[in-house]
């Protein structure tokens, strides 16, 4: 009975980790967190689409790149090989439900920006990702940038202003997926050089990015303290502060040949984002 209840507490954790809902719920934590800061009441129909529009985004690239994964993510792409065939079906389910919440919740002009928004993820392995053959970083650039625009899409979804805290958060949240992204490129060193792209992790090697990581991170926190110096944002938003040390911790974590890599590029630095959450009540709490 015990080791049922493992085999399905093991199977759970798997689908939440390696099914790429943990990244989800950190797009989710991403909007959530900006919208405490910019005073928008947020409902669970954006959330809802926030999460479908990630997850969608993400299984179809894992498909595209299932055979390339073997490499670097074999954990991942060994749990994804036993529902590979149904994936395309689950985006296409998605993408459908994505479209009803936005149909029936939003407008027209909504629903066009969010499809551009996954059309944007969605394109990425298959025409946007072979760029950085000939652009160094661009994987990196373009990959922040999409998911920054969840932060516009958010706006635009409450017909909210684009007001000087909306630039503070963008910049903020641009800054923290770069690190993110940038980071996780490190463990697809190998590959990515047998596909002969430019990524900083590459270009760089491992002991320079993580020095410039470190010092993007201390970077990512200047719009929050010139939001609060400026009576933009409320005292507890320097809780964000914690973002930075939970960083310095998995940058310098990697370096560890005896931590287990997988679990801290795939649990740690993806779970960073639903940690916003926590972080942005706990200031409430505490200031």
């Amino acid at each position: 009975m015990l080791m049922k209840a493992q085999r399905i507490l093991n199977t759970i954790w798997n689908e939440f980790i390696y099914g790429g809902h943990l990244l989800s719920l950190g797009a989710v934590g991403i909007v959530f967190t900006s919208a405490i800061l910019l005073e928008i009441r947020i409902t669970w129909d954006c959330l809802a689409v926030i999460y479908l529009s990630v997850q969608s985004a993400y299984l179809y690239n894992r498909y595209r790149e299932f055979k390339k994964d073997y490499l670097t993510n074999f954990e991942r792409t060994q749990y994804l090989e036993k529902k590979i065939a149904i994936i395309p079906l689950i985006v296409f389910f998605f993408t459908v439900l994505f479209t009803i919440i936005l149909l029936y919740f939003s407008k027209l002009s909504v629903l066009v920006f969010g499809f551009l928004l996954l059309l944007l993820g969605l394109l990425y392995s298959k025409f946007f990702k072979s760029f950085t053959k000939k652009i160094i970083g661009f994987k990196n650039f373009y990959v922040s940038f999409a998911w920054s625009l969840l932060i516009i899409f958010l706006v635009f979804y409450y017909s909210a202003q684009l007001t000087l805290s909306f630039y503070f958060v963008f910049v903020f949240v641009y800054f923290r997926l770069f690190i993110h992204e940038a980071f996780f490129d490190i463990k697809d060193i190998e590959s990515d050089k047998k596909e002969k792209l430019l990524t900083f992790s590459i270009v760089l090697g491992k002991e320079k990015l993580i020095n410039v990581l470190n010092i993007i991170n201390v970077f990512s926190i200047v719009p929050i303290i010139l939001g609060v110096y400026l009576n933009i944002f409320p005292s507890y938003s320097l809780i964000l502060f914690l973002t930075l040390i939970y960083t310095f911790y998995y940058l310098r974590k990697v370096k560890d040949t005896h931590s287990n890599q997988s679990f801290l590029y795939n649990v740690v630095s993806d779970g960073e984002f639903i940690l916003w959450i926590i972080f942005i009540f706990l200031g409430k709490i505490l200031l």
